[in-house]
């Protein structure tokens, strides 16, 4: 056997493996020794070969199809409850791309004992981990966890004894563990990852409080003024379906492409930036939030004649009601300082920092929430560079905003328990050219996306064969989120495989963009929104499928995709050439079909300029 195993190590494709098992399988049906089997496992889950194909899974098919599960528990149990804990320790520290079920399945049914030690193993592992690793190899053990769990609850005599604690636990967690509820602890496990993801990005943006320096003080320039602060929004041609997510980007590295647009809309004679901030000082202490957003209007209003508890509870109302309308800039107020985190008399708060005056601020979007198209994010930027520009501090000007305004505005998002990834306010910046190409290093701290503008690219081009069409379906913001992540984490063979080759595939993607070569383009934008549809089937539906398979529609396009996670919001389609009036034309006429009711074709400029002072 010692000869297979040896070979076993360095096969270099699937059919070489599956004779090697072969040939290990009739050795140890006649022997083996037990440190032997124990090799054979881990040379078969490891070997690189397999692994860098993802066909590992093919490989353990094979395996237990040459066995029952009686003599495969005959001849491998005891090695495979010897090595499981060790070997699911080895597969989290080696960012091992195979799903932790694979090595579940070689465990004989009705081994909690076995279960228990992986987990107590885990545990061990994450205890010696630096604070960082350990939140981010935390995430994968959460997810192995909750299958754990999702196994053990049916196991009712593991449970006599105390549940093993883990150093991600949340209080949560460990009140169900010392209650011993083990059938709700797979769900809180899954819950735990988003959490303990929070917990890392919260702790690598924390090193930008000494940058913060928040706003103490209006500059008293400013105080007969009223000011707007203008900002496009982006169209995200890729990001390697969701590599700017935080895990992956350290991890892995992550990769976007992204275009600033100008919308025209309504009775609007040309296209206009579609996001606003606009704010003046009064002369009274007082604070004047309007919302002005299509679809999402609010208003609060208060002053020195109210009650300061009641203007207290009101304003910070948003911490209680998820998807309040002002949520973004009341945040951004306590944000940048100017209201105190718990504070019990906002009134004096907005007084103290405009020299006993008041304030106003509007917000303003022509889009609907859920339109893909980052709205959250950059509107969150926008309002922090209106504050910033209120108290002079260096983050409200061109040369000095980016990185700084924009790790501030996914740090304002997370503080509302937003999952926006650091694409989203990133592509409305400014530059040399509205497309830019992100690309962010693996990294143990805060990702730090460096930035390419795309100069070489003819904008008249692009707008003329890139038809931009409003599905008028509104989508959630993090859904798609948490659906690839969870990809991720399970390394499922599926799906792992189209996240592998949407970051493959993104440079070409670039590279087809730079040399205006639109039917390449197309022909990746299709694949593109496949990989898409394979790592979220809910991302796409009948309605939506419409636009990529119909053939009305197809014999007009190269090809399309929906921007950000889809499941509604903006489509791009490429036109094919000539054919851009055409394609027009026909995406017009579906608002007669009841999906598309609310639908439109949009014109768009794309915009250099970015976030600004108008």
């Amino acid at each position: 056997m010692k000869a297979f195993l040896e070979r076993l190590e360095q096969a270099a494709d699937l059919r070489e493996v599956q004779s090697l098992v072969d040939h290990i399988l009739d050795a140890a049906r006649t022997g083996g020794k037990p440190e032997e089997k124990r090799r054979f496992l881990r040379n078969l889950l490891f070997n690189q070969a397999l692994l860098s194909r993802l066909e590992t899974p093919a490989a353990i098919d094979a395996l237990l199809a040459a066995t029952t599960p009686g003599e495969w528990d005959e001849l491998f149990g005891n090695a495979v409850a010897k090595e499981l804990p060790q070997l699911t320790v080895d597969l989290v520290d080696g960012l091992v791309d195979l799903d932790h079920g694979q090595l579940l399945r070689l465990l004989p049914p009705g081994s909690p004992k076995v279960l228990l030690q992986v987990l107590k193993r885990l545990n061990a592992y994450l205890e010696e981990c630096e604070v960082s690793v350990r939140s981010l190899r935390g995430m994968r053990v959460a997810r192995i966890m909750s299958d754990i769990y999702r196994t053990l609850a049916g196991e009712s005599r593991a449970w006599r004894r105390a549940l093993p604690p883990c150093c991600i636990d949340g209080q949560d967690i460990v009140q169900l563990k010392e209650a011993k509820q083990v059938e709700k602890l797979a769900a809180a496990y899954e819950a735990r990852i988003n959490q303990v993801q929070s917990i890392d990005l919260q702790r690598s943006l924390a090193a930008l409080d000494s940058g913060r320096a928040t706003a103490p003080r209006m500059i008293e320039a400013a105080y007969e003024q009223t000011f707007c602060i203008q900002a496009p929004l982006r169209l995200g041609i890729s990001s390697a379906n969701a590599s700017d997510n935080h895990l992956r980007s350290k991890e892995q590295g992550g990769k976007t492409l992204n275009i600033a647009v100008n919308l025209q809309q309504g009775q609007q004679e040309r296209a206009q930036p579609p996001l606003e901030v606009t704010t003046r000082r009064l002369a009274e202490p007082q604070l004047i939030l309007r919302s002005r957003s299509r679809g999402f209007k609010a208003d609060f209003e208060a002053s020195k004649n109210s009650s300061a508890a009641t203007v207290s509870e009101l304003f910070f109302a948003y911490r209680r009601s998820g998807d309040e309308a002002l949520r973004l800039v009341k945040q951004g107020l306590v944000h940048v300082g100017i209201v105190r985190p718990d504070s019990t008399d906002i009134i004096e708060d907005i007084a103290a920092f405009t020299g006993g005056g008041g304030l106003e601020i509007t917000t303003s979007s022509k889009v609907l929430q859920g339109s893909g198209l980052g709205t959250s994010g950059i509107l969150s930027a926008a309002i922090l560079k209106m504050l910033y520009h209120l108290s002079g501090h260096p983050y409200a000007a061109p040369a000095c905003e980016y990185p700084g305004l924009y790790d501030q505005s996914l740090m304002l998002e997370q503080s509302l328990g937003l999952n926006s990834g650091w694409q989203d306010a990133r592509g409305a910046s400014g530059g040399p050219s509205a497309i830019k190409n992100f690309y962010a290093p693996p990294t143990k701290g805060l990702p730090a996306p460096e930035r390419t503008f795309l100069t070489e690219v003819d904008e008249r081009l692009f707008t003329e064969r890139v038809v931009l069409f409003d599905t008028g379906i509104s989508r959630s913001s993090t859904r798609g989120l948490n659906v690839v992540l969870d990809a991720y984490l399970s390394r499922d063979r599926q799906r792992y495989a189209a996240i592998r080759e949407s970051l493959a595939i993104h440079d070409d993607v670039v590279a087809a963009l730079r040399a205006g070569a639109y039917p390449d383009l197309g022909q990746l934008a299709n694949r593109y929104w496949q990989l898409r549809c394979i790592l979220d089937p809910q991302a796409t539906n009948d309605a939506l499928q419409h636009l990529f398979e119909n053939p009305q529609i197809t014999d007009l396009t190269e090809g399309g995709l929906l921007t950000g996670a889809g499941g509604g919001g903006f489509a791009l389609l490429i036109a094919a050439e000539g054919q851009a009036a055409a394609l027009r034309t026909k995406l017009d006429k579906l608002r007669q079909r009841a999906a598309f009711a609310k639908s439109s074709v949009v014109s768009y400029q794309l915009n250099a300029q970015g976030i600004h002072l108008a």
